[in-house]
């Protein structure tokens, strides 16, 4: 199993402007039974490699030198691959294509992680070659891009996903984490051809609509976190604050 994490935007929304990326904004994390904080793309990658996802490869930015050199220092066996040109967040995937050849991946935004522990486990120890879907219940799904739902037993079924849009399906939005089979690299490519930016869901939705196994957890909308805009970090801090505290005290 292989895993990719994008981290080649801009960060405009974290009020960064720029001057550094917002992968490299620090949380809370344990390690060793200590509280400490790290940039929140070593959080990812340590948890990458504690649940034996070690072959892994960071999307980056031509220009980010912070990013590649902390990932240089820290973590030197994980590959680094550059978005050249700004064509959205389904072409930061493509850009992975040849890394993670004919392997399922874990795919997880640089700017994000969930706070449970039992999530990643699960997506990796899946057995099948399908899509497996991180989702969570919001009020304003207007945001995010969201799945279709069918619930079976109060299970729910994901017939597609779609983009950001102003009449969702539903209020079960996307998490940036997921475990794709490799075909996914095929339906970016169509949709490079198609349009200049695009965006990773709708390459989702044709694996899906193609008849390709697919399988959905829900989590609490508190435990997916995001540094991705900046009135929302101090909530980003408390949050794996908190979660570090529970862990030392359970």
């Amino acid at each position: 199993m292989k895993g990719v994490i994008t981290a080649a935007g801009l960060g405009k929304r974290s009020g960064l402007d720029g001057k550094m990326r917002k992968e490299m904004l620090p949380v809370y994390d344990l390690r060793d039974g200590k509280l400490v904080l790290r940039p929140i793309i070593d959080v990812i990658l340590s948890r990458f490699i504690r649940n034996g996802i070690r072959e892994t490869a960071v999307v980056l930015d031509p220009s980010d030198r912070w990013t590649r050199e902390y990932v240089e220092a820290e973590f030197p066996e994980t590959e680094i691959i550059y978005q050249k040109e700004k064509r959205g967040f389904g072409h930061a995937v493509l850009m992975a294509k040849d890394f993670v050849g004919n392997s399922n991946f874990i795919l997880n935004a640089g700017d994000g992680i969930v706070l449970r522990d039992d999530v990643l486990p699960e997506l990796k120890k899946w057995n099948d070659d399908g899509v497996f879907l991180t989702l969570m219940t919001v009020p304003n799904p207007q945001r995010y891009g969201t799945a279709e739902i069918v619930l079976m037993d109060g299970n729910p079924t994901v017939k597609g996903v779609v983009e950001k849009s102003p009449e969702p399906p539903s209020n079960f939005a996307l998490c940036a984490l997921y475990r794709l089979p490799h075909e996914i690299f095929h339906n970016l490519s169509v949709e490079m051809e198609k349009r200049r930016n695009f965006e990773l869901t709708p390459a989702i939705n044709e694996l899906i609509r193609g008849g390709v196994s697919t399988k959905a957890l829900v989590i609490d909308r508190s435990e997916w976190i995001s540094v991705g805009r900046a009135e929302g970090y101090v909530d980003v801090l408390k949050a794996t604050l908190e979660k570090c505290r529970s862990s030392l005290t359970s």
